[in-house]
């Protein structure tokens, strides 16, 4: 999640901790349970495939692409994607525009304002997704797929308002923390007997690993997407539901509050002790977390395809994986992550709506999921995925955690101006020692309150939210 690597949004959230997703005339509840382990493709009907058409017209879409920076090969397998839907549909041309995690949203913004650009785009789920439906430039997909093939689609309520599903999910992200087995044996720290340490573990193996002279944990925050990690991992663990963080959003609480902020003191703790490499602020998030795979520190959080990743540059049997450390004693402590991320979505003022969410559908047929993963190492978030095409340990363990029990996205829940404002600059705050856990809180409530006075409107749908 650069900001899905950011984001990493994540919401096969069970009733009590989802909020319903909800508009002004009518509203959509989340399921109740999370989405079990996904079944090989073999034994559930394909995805439909879009029949070629006589003396059809030439279409040309324009999709403005995001994901490699979650899923590395993504936009390999989009090329091929492409291709092989030409042979279905030739007279269809898909230009695919990659976008750049730093102007996602922004870019789209511009084209939204004059409700022209491209035919399909990608934005982060939930909270940047629903800014573009209450701004009228997203087609709801609901209306252009059926619904039989929408409900293979896993985590579509993280983008479900309204009772209308407004956006494709391709992929499950979850995030992980990473070790070296053969550092943590160099230092005489031994892996959780379960799925994750307490932080009071994590400190301790951090201690041992630094007295061995090895950074206990790499990464980069010089982009803002380490510390908005951090949020997502721990930042809520001390809340009982999103709609606490969305009372937050609206001023019924502030976010100076210790169940929003106390998790700072311990981060700032971490970073003091010089549990972290100390160019953090000289790395982006990716960067940071290549030093894991170069062996020049004991862990870092990873994804599913950076977590291959290292897995191929230090060798399988050299890397575990486990849950991020347990914080708080809110409901949300014991809730996953995984999230769709990034999401695609037909906006509302193509000239060629059907065509576009065909072709959104012609990436979720068996053989584009099968390649997808072969590309990146990524789930797929559908139904019909191959589940026996992960095979080593590791990444069976993460697909597992992200499609087990009710999952939380935390950065899904607030506006994307929030986000970039205060989430972001918050967390580098104290990796850089610029400012003190006090400082980000009220970062954290000044933009909070700026957001609210310039955009009652989206105040008003918050609102909803927050019920």
């Amino acid at each position: 999640m650069n900001r899905s690597l950011a984001r990493l949004g994540g919401l096969v959230v069970a009733s009590s901790l989802m909020l319903a997703a909800c508009g002004a005339a009518s509203s959509t509840t989340a399921p109740t349970t999370a989405p079990t382990t996904a079944t090989a493709a073999t034994s559930a009907p394909a995805a439909p495939t879009p029949a070629p058409s006589e003396a059809a017209k030439p279409v040309s879409l324009e999709f403005w692409y995001w994901a490699e920076s979650d899923a590395p090969g993504a936009d390999k397998w989009m090329a091929e994607t492409v291709a092989e839907y030409k042979k279905i549909k030739p007279n269809v041309t898909v230009n695919v525009v990659p976008q750049s995690a730093d102007t996602l949203i922004s870019a789209f913004q511009t084209a939204a304002a004059s409700k022209s650009g491209p035919d399909i785009a990608s934005q982060w789920a939930t909270g940047p997704v629903l800014s573009f439906v209450w701004s009228d430039s997203i087609a709801p997909i609901s209306d252009l797929v059926p619904a039989d093939e929408i409900s293979h689609w896993l985590n579509t309520n993280e983008n479900t308002y309204n009772g209308k599903v407004w956006a494709m999910p391709q992929y499950l992200l979850g995030i992980g923390l990473a070790y070296n087995k053969d550092l943590f044996a160099q230092a005489g720290v031994t892996p959780p007997t379960g799925d994750r340490w307490t932080w009071d573990e994590f400190m301790a193996a951090s201690a041992k690993l630094k007295a061995a002279g090895i950074t206990p944990f790499v990464g980069g925050d010089k982009n803002g997407y380490l510390g908005a990690w951090w949020f997502a991992n721990v930042g809520g663990q001390e809340l009982a539901s999103v709609q606490e963080l969305a009372k937050a959003v609206t001023g019924e609480v502030p976010f100076t509050d210790p169940k929003y902020a106390a998790w700072y003191t311990k981060l700032d703790e971490y970073v003091k002790a010089g549990y972290v490499n100390n160019d953090v602020m000289s790395l982006d998030l990716d960067q940071g977390v290549r030093l894991f795979s170069q062996g020049k520190g004991a862990m870092t959080f990873t994804s599913d395809g950076m977590l291959a990743t290292a897995m191929k540059d230090l060798g399988e049997a050299k890397v575990g994986v486990m849950r991020p450390p347990k914080l708080g004693t809110g409901a949300l402590a014991d809730a996953g992550n995984a999230t769709q991320s990034i999401s695609h979505f037909v906006t509302s003022w193509s000239p060629n709506p059907q065509e576009a969410a065909d072709f959104l559908q012609f990436m979720h047929t068996p053989d584009r999921l099968t390649a997808w993963y072969k590309a990146t190492g990524v789930v797929a978030a559908d139904d019909r995925f191959d589940s026996s095409l992960v095979t080593a340990p590791q990444l069976q363990s993460m697909a597992k955690a992200e499609t087990t029990g009710p999952q939380v996205w935390l950065e899904n829940w607030i506006p994307p101006q929030i986000d970039g404002d205060a989430d972001l600059p918050a967390g580098q705050m104290i990796f850089s020692g610029s400012g003190t856990p006090a400082d980000a809180a009220a970062l954290w409530e000044r933009t909070a309150t700026t957001w609210r006075s310039a955009h009652p409107d989206e105040l008003a749908n918050w609102q909803q939210l927050a019920k």
